[in-house]
């Protein structure tokens, strides 16, 4: 296979980052299902697993020459809106499918929301920090909220942890996901030091 995807892909190391994701909820789902007979992956559980696999996808939102990604021979807001939509569309299918096993993520809406919210705000990350350092918030909110549960009258801090029917929640995610998506699209990151980028090659 030729052509410019190929090329994208290994030079942004998603093959390696997908079989990780992938694997994070596989060893999730395996672990839940051999350690208990109740069906529904505990809340927490899941949130933590969704984050653990859009983390290694947040090193494949920068190349290694951010000179290449500012020129104009090729049409980049696309291709990075896409590259983003792509890690949200793999992680949120694959912890969906899990509803036809014997251990399942909860409601597919509530997997959906999750999981758009939290790459809209890797995107926002990497866009205003860089993709060295966008783990950070997402990992941190998730966090957060896990610690906390889901104290009353805080849906829209705590939108990771609400019904999958709650309201704000999922406009919190989808504001979120688009904002994420744009600003990425938009802006990869801040441009990286001459002196570092010479280090990174």
């Amino acid at each position: 296979m030729t052509g410019w995807l190929p090329l994208y892909l290994r030079s942004r190391r998603l093959p390696a980052a997908l079989a990780t994701s992938l694997g994070a909820i596989a060893l999730t789902w395996a672990a839940w299902s051999a350690a208990t007979d109740r069906r529904d992956i505990d809340q927490s559980l899941v949130v933590l697993t969704v984050v653990l696999a859009l983390a290694p996808m947040i090193p494949t939102l920068s190349g290694d020459d951010d000179a290449l990604e500012s020129t104009a021979a090729l049409r980049w807001p696309p291709r990075r809106a896409v590259h983003l939509a792509g890690c949200f569309v793999v992680v949120a299918a694959a912890l969906a499918v899990t509803r036809a096993t014997g251990a399942w993520f909860g409601p597919t809406w509530e997997v959906v929301r999750d999981s758009a919210g939290l790459t809209g705000l890797i995107g926002l990350s990497a866009a205003l920090l860089g993709t060295r350092i966008a783990w950070a918030p997402p990992i941190g909110w998730a966090a957060l909220q896990v610690l906390f549960g889901r104290p009353a009258g805080n849906h829209i801090l705590f939108w990771l942890v609400q019904p999958a029917a709650d309201r704000a929640a999922a406009i919190t995610a989808a504001a979120l996901a688009v904002g994420g998506l744009f600003a990425y699209a938009r802006r990869p990151g801040p441009p990286a030091p001459p002196a570092e980028a010479s280090l990174d090659h």
